[in-house]
């Protein structure tokens, strides 16, 4: 009879403890501990600016923010910031699991909810650590490197369009590299 009692009981706590009920309450703590602006700005978007404008834009702000280094410097930053200068031609953002996750292009950037970093090859292919942070009215990626830091912010503007900004600095750069895409929401 002992042997009987042991196994039922031995079930009975492996039924409590089965992945099964602890993934049933695992989303629901995730979906509580969303800030309220990420649910606003899930969703897909297409880039709605002008390309012309835009690319000069993010060329000027290039030009002046190297003004500092010398020929080499300046030919390898320019190679550095390449990156810049292709325009994602969609972006997405939503939740997964316990993570934001960003796509921008065919580029995923995914770290925790909760603002820790996370470690990974930026879309530059360098190493970076990645973390969000969120206020009541954006969405802050942040991507640090070795030398440099880039923080893109994601908000909605008075016409429901999805403005990323980007602002960039780097010790070796005179000024920081900061520009602004529009894109429309998917579906309207």
């Amino acid at each position: 009879m002992r042997f009987h009692s042991t196994p039922a009981f031995l079930i009975a706590v492996l039924v409590v403890l089965a992945p099964e009920s602890s993934t049933r309450s695992d989303p629901a703590i995730s979906v509580a501990a969303a800030p309220p602006i990420l649910a606003r700005l899930s969703g897909r978007y297409r880039y709605a600016g002008n390309a012309e404008k835009d690319h000069a834009k993010i060329q000027e702000s290039i030009d002046a923010a190297v003004t500092s280094l010398g020929w080499l410097g300046r030919k390898i930053a320019a190679n550095r910031l390449a990156n810049h200068k292709e325009i994602p031609q969609r972006i997405e953002i939503g939740q997964k699991g316990g993570d934001v996750a960003v796509r921008m292009g065919d580029y995923d950037a995914e770290a925790p909810i909760d603002g820790k970093k996370k470690q990974l090859i930026a879309p530059n292919g360098r190493d970076a650590m990645l973390s969000y942070a969120f206020t009541k009215t954006e969405l802050l990626q942040l991507f640090v490197f070795e030398r440099a830091k880039r923080k893109s912010t994601y908000r909605l503007n008075e016409a429901g369009q999805l403005v990323m900004s980007v602002h960039m600095t780097s010790e070796k750069l005179a000024s920081p590299i900061q520009y602004e895409l529009l894109y429309d929401r998917e579906g309207r």
